[in-house]
């Protein structure tokens, strides 16, 4: 294990909240129109507090564990073989998240960008550009992270803030007006949109003072709640919930609507593609980082280089899998919720009720 500390509270924050806010957010505001109509900002408030739940119960467990890396702590508690088939089924899920997100990102841009580009060409760019910064050390990407996390949310705020005069803010009532089992419908879709939180098992071996990391974590999670609350309500004051439902992706028409006479920016879509490739990227490269970090460490391999190129393969093929827009969201909503289950619920509570023992630590030999 690495020992050298170096992250700061901010490289915390800004690595969670980077990570965990991606490309979802913007069709999130439809997917919970569609389920609780007005509701969507209550389930975004719901799932924030579950999420920091998940987030301490994955925060003891490192803790348990003496701060190990995440590989190790599944070999620790559960032996080499059963402890690299978790890691192999953890890795798996990060791969596929990133590459159904891909695909996401790569039909987008095709749609207000590149229309005649070939999807292949596109996912192979996006895959090296990651690839080459993931080759890096970790203190690489957390830089990355800092800077990204203004590059995301200066303009997206300035971007809200243009959308004041088209926002009819009644449109968020009436409040409470859905069944018990469309909330319950909506929160397993939300839940998935904090997905990215196990990036703390990469970071937290790394950072410089552990006893700032509970209280960073919970604010790094009310960021992303908010920021959630915040654009789902501006959606629906000014789409409302009928429109919102039929729109594919409710934040992007949302900024691409935005008229100022005489402004100097004519067309949104420049704006709209920046913030949608940073948006992506972020949750990729720390997302794809994970990976190829405990693929590392259960191949025992010297360098994260190889690691992460036996990956490429993997997400191409998941990504250029699907043949529509269409069958890429029925693939991910009927593989993607047990994955994720799994990974970011079912493994942590388990390495959370089984605390090794001080003679396991010392077997192990973890300090």
């Amino acid at each position: 294990m690495n020992n050298k500390e170096f992250i700061t509270p901010y490289g915390l924050f800004a690595t969670i909240v980077v990570t965990v806010i991606g490309v979802g957010v913007f069709s999130l505001p439809r997917d919970l129109a569609t389920n609780v109509n007005t509701d969507g900002w209550i389930i975004a408030l719901i799932s924030g507090i579950i999420s920091y739940f998940l987030i301490y119960i994955a925060l003891s467990v490192v803790e348990n564990n003496k701060y190990s890396k995440f590989f190790n702590i599944l070999e620790l508690n559960f032996g080499k073989i059963i402890g690299s088939i978790l890691a192999l089924i953890f890795i798996i899920y990060n791969i596929f998240a990133v590459s159904i997100g891909m695909r996401v990102f790569i039909e987008v841009i095709k749609m207000y960008l590149l229309q005649r580009t070939p999807t292949e060409f596109l996912i192979i760019i996006t895959i090296l550009t990651g690839l080459y910064l993931v080759r890096g050390e970790v203190g690489s990407l957390i830089k990355f992270n800092e800077i990204a996390f203004w590059v995301m949310f200066l303009p997206i705020t300035f971007v809200l803030l243009l959308t004041l005069n088209r926002t009819d803010f009644t449109n968020i009532f009436p409040i409470f007006n859905s069944a018990p089992d469309e909330y319950v419908k909506a929160l397993r879709s939300t839940i998935y949109s904090f997905g990215g939180i196990e990036i703390i098992y990469l970071v937290l071996p790394f950072m410089k003072n552990k006893k700032s990391i509970a209280k960073v974590a919970l604010k790094s999670i009310i960021f992303v709640a908010l920021f959630y609350v915040i654009i789902i309500i501006f959606c629906l004051a000014v789409f409302a919930k009928e429109q919102t439902k039929i729109l594919l992706w409710p934040t992007i028409t949302m900024i691409k609507s935005i008229n100022i006479p005489g402004a100097f920016i004519e067309r949104w879509e420049g704006i709209i593609m920046a913030l949608w490739v940073v948006f992506y990227f972020t949750t990729f490269v720390n997302s794809y980082y994970l990976s190829s970090d405990i693929l590392k460490d259960m191949l025992n391999l010297h360098d994260i280089k190889l690691s992460s190129a036996l990956i490429v393969p993997f997400i191409y093929a998941i990504a250029l899998y699907p043949e529509n827009i269409a069958e890429l969201y029925d693939i991910s909503n009927s593989i993607l919720p047990y994955l994720a289950t799994f990974s970011s619920v079912l493994l942590p509570l388990i390495l959370f009720l089984r605390k090794p023992s001080k003679k396991e630590v010392k077997e192990r030999g973890i300090k």
